[in-house]
């Protein structure tokens, strides 16, 4: 429900709040007040084309908030929880939980021409805005924007009338659809380049087997290197480990083992003399000890380093055949090995393919049969609700002056190979079952049906958006109608049957209709009247909630003129008291001064 529209600085607005209500509420005034003004405005407030025109001359911007009280899980209350625009105490869809949440639209354009938008407080654009605006209002009088008259919608609809058992299908129709099309994806992917599948096999088995033959070690590389380097250089290297045990040891009398062994005797005599010393004779001990230790560790070092040609050459093939799968497969041994396993895995799933798409071939068939069956219940289904739709309409249409019209539900099935089977044949599968809506209208005898967009009458139009609105009032609905003087070209006679119907559409959704016409406005369950005012040299648009005695006034000028006669007020009472919106005063009620002052 819209349960407030501010505007400010719009068009010849300067301020005005509406605060409207449940059921039917409708704008009145004089031909030109500006009552399309409002309905501009919250259009502006949807995301609609706005311009720098529609700031009032004067302020450097114009604002329009719209504020809706919604159902927890409604459409548009799962939108905006989708958009994060709820907060989280407010998320729809939690088991147990009802309740309403809110959805504030602001909109704000500037003389810069520059157009800012807000849900709920945050930054929106004004494609979410218009995104969002088809889950909360639909315009009836305008050939534009209307979801009844997009065929798209129409099957969504006819499901929607047709019930729960309907909607409950729909909903298994899509699911099967989805899945089908998952499964026939995969199948397309397994049955293309088949040449190409067996081609990666082939070079996928050569590499894990190259990888594997080379059996790698972690750290053999570095392992490699280091003995390399040593066969390369054996001759230095046991040259260099013998000079240092030379010196350490074989060198007679002046080895270094020898010096520190003399060194050792002169601190032990010297110690008998000063104590002191011991320590120090001591440590010279333990460090000749030390060197004799490393003394025949050198000895052994030298006897094992041994130039061998085979060896070296060994390891220089094995660190080039390394060097070559590091080219290939990675920069590391722990790399190359990391490959060989992914290309292990990979074989595997090409390898299963065969299986996988006899697999699927089976599942796609199961699944079709399936379907089949489904979609010939839902179609079946569809005919029933399209006759009984059908029906329904052409009574709501009789009551609106319009007893000859004829209204059709087209049910039809497009041609497809590719499709599943329907009887004989093979048709196009669409994201909700087989069969294609669309909504027919005949106004007049001999005419064949077309389209509703295609209906040339404005007052035609206006009537049948009316009717559909009414038989499709549970049927997903929108939660507010706005009907902009959807009684343009409509006679006295119909007049009340269009406000008794529009009432009778408030009981389920929200409208708000602007109307020239008493046996409407008489209808409402809040009226407002729109009036135009000239101030010095500026003018003005308000909008006066009217209440029992101001309305009486309003309908008898819509009556009678600007200054009604008593009749006129007499009648404007009988009018309400008839439609249950006042009680009827006792005796006449006294003449006045019309309109809505």
């Amino acid at each position: 429900m819209l349960a407030e529209l501010s505007i400010r600085e719009f068009a010849v607005v300067e301020a005005a709040t509406l605060e409207l209500g449940p059921g039917l509420n409708v704008l009145t005034g004089e031909t030109g007040a500006g009552k399309s003004i409002v309905v501009d405005a919250l259009g502006v407030a949807l995301g609609a084309r706005a311009l720098t025109d529609v700031i009032r001359t004067g302020a450097s911007a114009s604002r329009v908030t719209a504020r809706f009280i919604l159902s927890r899980n409604s459409s548009a209350a799962r939108w905006l929880a989708e958009q994060g625009l709820l907060d989280p105490a407010d998320r729809p869809g939690r088991a147990g939980e009802s309740g309403e949440v809110e959805a504030v639209l602001a909109r704000e354009i500037t003389q810069e021409g520059r157009s800012r938008a807000w849900v709920n407080g945050r930054p929106a654009t004004v494609a979410m805005l218009r995104e969002l605006s088809d889950l909360l209002v639909e315009v009836a009088g305008q050939h534009e924007g209307q979801t009844l008259l997009r065929p798209s919608a129409h099957l969504e609809l006819l499901d929607a009338f047709g019930g729960e058992e309907q909607i409950a299908l729909r909903g298994r129709v899509g699911g099967l659809v989805r899945r089908r099309s998952a499964l026939a994806a995969e199948a397309r992917a397994l049955g293309e380049g088949e040449r190409e599948r067996l081609r990666e096999c082939e070079i996928l088995r050569h590499q894990i087997a190259e990888i594997e033959a080379a059996r790698l070690l972690p750290g053999e590389e570095e392992e490699l290197l280091l003995r390399r380097a040593r066969l390369a250089n054996a001759e230095r290297l046991a040259g260099a480990a013998s000079t240092a045990y030379g010196a350490l040891y074989e060198a007679e009398g002046t080895s270094a083992v020898d010096r520190l062994g003399q060194a050792g005797v002169a601190l032990r005599d010297a110690a008998e003399i000063d104590p002191s010393l011991e320590e120090l004779g001591g440590r010279i001990g333990r460090i000749s000890g030390d060197l004799a230790e490393a003394a025949h560790d050198l000895a052994r070092y030298a006897a094992s380093v041994e130039a061998s040609p085979d060896e070296l050459y060994a390891a220089e093939e094995r660190l080039a055949a390394l060097r070559a799968l590091k080219r290939k497969y990675g920069d590391t041994v722990e790399e190359i090995t990391a490959y060989g396993l992914r290309a292990s895995e990979r074989l595997a799933l090409l390898a299963a393919g065969d299986e996988r798409a006899a697999e699927v071939a089976a599942a796609i068939g199961a699944l079709e049969d399936e379907l089949s069956g489904s979609c010939a219940l839902l179609s079946r289904l569809r005919a029933e609700a399209a006759s009984r739709l059908e029906s329904a309409l052409e009574a709501t249409l009789a009551g609106l002056e319009m007893r000859r019209t004829r209204f059709l539900v087209r049910l039809e099935t497009v041609a497809d190979p590719e499709g599943v089977t329907a009887g004989a044949t093979k048709v196009a599968l669409g994201p909700w079952g087989v069969d294609r809506a669309e909504f027919l209208i005949s106004p007049n005898p001999g005419e064949e049906p077309k389209p509703l967009a295609r209906i040339a009458s404005g007052g035609e139009l206006s009537r049948v958006m009316l009717a559909l609105r009414h038989v499709l009032a549970e049927a997903g609905a929108v939660p507010v109608m706005v009907c902009d003087e959807i009684d343009a070209g409509v006679g006295s006679r119909t007049a009340g049957a269009v406000g008794r119907l529009l009432a009778e559409v408030g009981r389920a959704r929200q409208v708000l209709c602007v109307t020239h016409l008493p046996q409407v406005a008489c209808m409402a369950d809040r009226h407002y009247w729109i009036v135009k005012e000239t101030e010095g040299d500026r003018t003005r648009v308000r909008a006066l909630p009217l209440g029992q005695d101001q309305r009486v006034k309003e309908i008898a000028r819509m009556l009678g003129g600007r200054r009604p006669s008593p009749v006129a007020l007499q009648h404007a009472t009988e009018m309400l008291s008839r439609s249950g919106r006042i009680r009827a005063p006792r005796g006449a009620l006294g003449g006045g001064k019309g309109g809505a002052r």
